[in-house]
């Protein structure tokens, strides 16, 4: 038999849907809601202990796991038009989430190019125009370009090999967290 991975120790498994489940605990409704936001339930921002405990249990499951968002409360707290405002609010702000990635992205990728191509143009110019005798003020701008130059590359070789992934990464937890069924479980106070 296999051994057990950590998150397997951590995380219920639910047989039937084949899904890891996220399971919180609430007092009510409103714990999952920022209280400093005044706008509707359905508009209003999720809180960030909730966002933060959510985002790092789906990065704790593997990817090729598919979650499920387990909301324990009160029976005496059980209210189906709150559920489904809940629900549309949770969908919402990670609806949202996953746009301003999306903006993230484009500007990156309109930053990475104007990394090159600012960068092929200062070591072009510190290559082809700066030849011959060199006064110290000639020399300090020619080594200045060249640095300049491969600071910009650097620049490049990092959004494209590390920021973007760090990007893509997210994407895909809050990708995952919009995806995820949410279930209301009512227990009995004593």
């Amino acid at each position: 038999m296999r051994k057990k991975r950590y998150f397997q120790h951590l995380y219920k498994y639910d047989e039937l849907s084949n899904t890891y489940l996220i399971e919180v605990s609430l007092d009510s409704y409103d714990d999952v809601y920022d209280d400093w936001d005044a706008s509707p339930f359905k508009k209003r921002d999720i809180e960030d202990e909730f966002n933060d405990f959510v985002v790092n249990s789906s990065q704790d499951i593997p990817f090729n796991h598919d979650i499920k968002i387990v909301l324990y409360l009160p029976e005496s707290k059980k209210d189906e038009q709150k559920e489904a405002t809940l629900i549309s609010a949770y969908k919402n702000y990670y609806a949202y989430a996953l746009d301003r990635l999306d903006k993230r992205k484009s500007i990156l990728y309109e930053k990475t190019i104007f990394y090159l191509l600012f960068s092929v143009f200062m070591l072009s110019i510190g290559y082809f125009f700066f030849r011959g005798t060199m006064t110290i003020f000639s020399n300090i701008l020619h080594e200045g370009i060249f640095i300049g130059g491969w600071v910009f590359l650097w620049e490049f070789f990092t959004s494209i090999f590390i920021t973007r992934r760090e990007l893509h990464e997210e994407y895909k937890i809050f990708k995952r967290l919009y995806k995820a069924n949410i279930i209301f479980i009512y227990i009995n106070e004593l």
